[in-house]
């Protein structure tokens, strides 16, 4: 991560994220910010739909994206190359094989698993076209660039309810999500 994401130091910001995946839904949540901010992705596999929820300081809020569509908040580049190259690390106990991306902007690698499997395993990122899911990537929300290495996997039940929108949340537009996540990382 970069030393700051627009106007804010990225020190201050949430160091880590849990990611829960089901056979018909996947759950990114990131916490932190002494339980004062919460960012929780919720994909649905069967209809292509990712709702973004957002929690800061009281104010809850959620978008429900289109069929196919990113995320609120998660930019994806101009151009986005993959490539498999065969080469394996275990990373957060997942065998691992690294990919080589090229967005016509920058050079890097990412890694995914087949350790498990799961449908439409990145829908919450750039990286749709990889049927694998990933250990360790790279990713932009707003301004805040992350590189997001998995640390842990491990198989748990998980109650059904963590998939559903809280009634305390009320819904926005997409232009709306973006414009909160946006203000986020300024001082204004």
């Amino acid at each position: 991560m970069e030393e700051k994401a627009g106007d804010i130091p990225t020190r201050i910001l949430p160091d880590h994220m849990d990611t829960y995946y089901t056979r018909y839904f996947i759950l990114v949540r990131i916490e932190g910010f002494f339980n004062q901010f919460s960012l929780t992705q919720i994909a649905d596999l069967r209809h292509k739909k990712v709702t973004t929820l957002l929690n800061f300081f009281g104010n809850k809020v959620y978008y429900s994206g289109k069929n196919g569509e990113l995320p609120a908040g998660v930019a994806m580049p101009d151009q986005l190359d993959c490539r498999f190259t065969g080469e394996t690390s275990v990373i957060g106990g997942l065998n691992s094989e690294r990919v080589e991306v090229n967005t016509g902007e920058e050079q890097f690698s990412i890694y995914c698993t087949r350790d498990f499997s799961v449908r439409r395993p990145n829908i919450t990122t750039p990286y749709q076209s990889i049927d694998h899911p990933l250990s360790d990537f790279r990713i932009e929300l707003s301004v805040l660039k992350m590189h997001l290495t998995c640390a842990e996997f491990e198989t748990r039940t998980i109650k059904s309810e963590i998939f559903t929108i809280p009634e305390d949340y009320r819904s926005v537009s997409r232009n709306a999500m973006e414009e909160i996540i946006n203000s986020l990382f300024t001082k204004e």
